[in-house]
């Protein structure tokens, strides 16, 4: 296998999940191997894609399809919930300036609540939608007409007419990025701009392991695909949204030679890599590992309704222990999950005495100490 980006050969193996489950972006769990190989050409991550891969974002991938409405919550801020489609459409206002007239076309965008919300504050901003699934048309027509938006391929009238392309957590997804890229390039005008989101795997380290993220970006080689293909970079932020990396480039009128990183920067690139990756390895042991000092008729709780609880969950000999599932976010409360209801902090049973707590191990133990209805309860907390 060959490196996505920079085509260097493969050979550098960091993580494989053998004959363990693997999940996918949607925690759900997949048959296949989760495998994972750092390039030392580029510094690029990437995992092995998954058979048919083209076949599962269209017909299996469902994301937020449940409602019109329905978010994932990306921070609570003093016991304030803030959603993603929120932060997202703030942080876009911040790094570019929208106006009236300009011709705007989200790329594999879903149901694109981040467009809607922003044309709706962009009075005259032209919103155009594209996407590798038909399944999410029906949102598409409340907010733009069916000609403003295309699927499996974009139409040949809309090549250079874009003053801006957006792409939000979907080139991760990509088997052939390249071709994505060569293909957004065509779509904007000289001097349009390309803004995107994608994971940021040292930060968000669980990205490593989800099984239809076949691209892991990290800054080094994010930087080298978008100079690859004619883009001038003119951010490219850790800190804007937590857990990604956020991307400003335009679009040259003529490219200009590429240059890989240097070997030292791909040296540590490439040691993180494997420090995340043996992390995961080890992370199922320790749950297990943990669950063994619990006697049998023990009940927990498991907080988060995303891919750490999910990891948590799978890893589990008696997941039927798990009472309930704690998450905040209201979207969420009331539905099953693992065999148990999602509820508020504000429900946890009061028998309840073991938290498996399935967040990022970055600021989980944070997250706890800020919830209010936890305190003065005695629990024994379990971290990844």
């Amino acid at each position: 296998m060959n490196c996505n980006l920079c085509g260097t050969p493969l050979d550098d193996k960091i993580y494989d999940s053998g004959n363990a489950k693997s999940l996918t972006s949607l925690c759900t769990v997949h048959a296949g191997r989760t495998q994972v190989y750092v390039c030392h050409g580029c510094a690029h991550v990437q995992s092995v894609a998954m058979d048919d891969i083209d076949a599962y974002y269209d017909d299996s991938y469902d994301i937020l399809v449940d409602s019109e409405e329905e978010d994932q919550i990306y921070e609570v801020v003093a016991g304030q919930k803030v959603y993603r489609t929120e932060h997202q459409v703030r942080v876009l206002r911040d790094k570019i300036a929208l106006s009236s007239g300009m011709k705007i076309l989200d790329y594999g965008c879903a149901k694109s609540a981040t467009m809607r919300t922003l044309a709706g504050l962009t009075p005259g901003l032209e919103v155009h939608l594209f996407d590798v699934s038909d399944r999410y048309r029906p949102f598409w027509d409340k907010f733009i007409p069916p000609e403003r938006g295309a699927t499996y391929e974009t139409p040949a009238a809309w090549t250079g007419r874009f003053d801006a392309v957006t792409s939000f957590f979907s080139l991760e997804h990509m088997a052939q990025p390249q071709d994505a890229l060569r293909k957004i390039a065509a779509l904007l005008k000289p001097g349009g701009i390309f803004y995107g989101i994608v994971p940021n795997v040292f930060a968000n380290t669980a990205d490593m392991i989800v099984v239809d993220h076949v691209n892991h970006f990290t800054r080094p080689s994010l930087a080298y695909l978008l100079r690859a293909n004619g883009f001038e970079v003119q951010d490219i932020s850790d800190s804007a949204h937590r857990g990604a990396l956020v991307f400003v480039a335009r679009k040259l009128a003529q490219p200009v030679g590429i240059q890989a990183p240097g070997r030292d920067e791909v040296q540590v690139i490439a040691e993180s890599a494997h420090a995340i990756a043996d992390f995961w390895q080890k992370a199922g042991s320790r749950v297990q590992a943990f669950e063994q000092t619990l006697a049998a008729d023990t009940p927990v709780a498991l907080y988060g309704a995303g891919f750490y609880g999910t990891f948590i969950a799978s890893w589990l000999k008696s997941p039927q222990r798990i009472r309930c599932v704690i998450d905040q976010n209201p979207f969420l409360q009331g539905h099953p999950l693992h065999g148990a209801p999602v509820v508020a902090p504000a429900d946890l049973p009061v028998d309840i005495g073991v938290m498996l707590v399935g967040l990022n191990p970055a600021h989980a133990r944070q997250v706890m100490d800020d919830i209010a209805a936890f305190a003065g309860r005695s629990l024994n907390y379990f971290y990844l």
